[in-house]
């Protein structure tokens, strides 16, 4: 009876220890994986880098820098100077120059769509992407008043401090944004 214990204590020890709840499906947006806020898991090579430096888009300029109009600006750009590439690692500044660095995978892995993603305040943030491990939806949080800057940074970081207000044990969230729309942030829990 002992040896059939002892090994499934250290298999439950082991699969709690090891689960990755910081790990994401990443979309893929107009031929490209979009990694925000994360990093791929599969190891890749830099081919190029775009930016929103000097650029007259009118959708960036409505919107004064929102999440949605400025990462489809990135991926149009990508795709003029890359059309093989496989990815973009979106890195966004408010009030700065927002960029992508262009990758292309090393080989044609299954985990090519699989990323870790970032986390801030405690909170594992999930932007173009779903977490791989199940989870159960808690609620809703929405930004509070008017903000006066609708850039990535401001919108994320006002959700997060919602999320710690309402949801105070919360351990992720799935940013959604919406251009021209309310931004929500829905609030899981992981299953495992």
């Amino acid at each position: 009876m002992k040896y059939i214990f002892l090994p499934l204590l250290l298999l439950t020890f082991n699969n709690n220890v090891f689960s990755q709840n910081n790990i994401a499906v990443v979309n893929k947006i107009q031929g490209f994986y979009i990694f925000n806020d994360c990093l791929p898991q599969s190891d890749y090579d830099v081919i190029g880098e775009i930016s929103t430096d000097g650029n007259t888009d009118k959708e960036i300029k409505m919107s004064k820098g929102q999440y949605i109009p400025v990462r489809d600006f990135l991926i149009k750009s990508a795709r003029q100077v890359n059309y093989n590439a496989d990815g973009l690692i979106i890195t966004l500044v408010n009030n700065g120059i927002d960029k992508a660095v262009i990758i292309k995978f090393k080989d044609a892995a299954a985990k090519n769509n699989q990323a870790k993603v970032n986390q801030y305040q405690g909170v594992y943030v999930f932007v173009d992407n779903e977490p791989l491990t199940p989870n159960e939806y808690i609620g809703t949080v929405k930004t509070k008043g008017k903000l006066s800057s609708l850039q990535y940074s401001t919108v994320r970081d006002n959700l997060l401090d919602r999320c710690k207000i309402e949801f105070s044990s919360s351990r992720a969230m799935i940013l959604k944004f919406v251009n021209g729309g309310n931004d929500t942030g829905d609030v899981i829990k992981f299953s495992k």
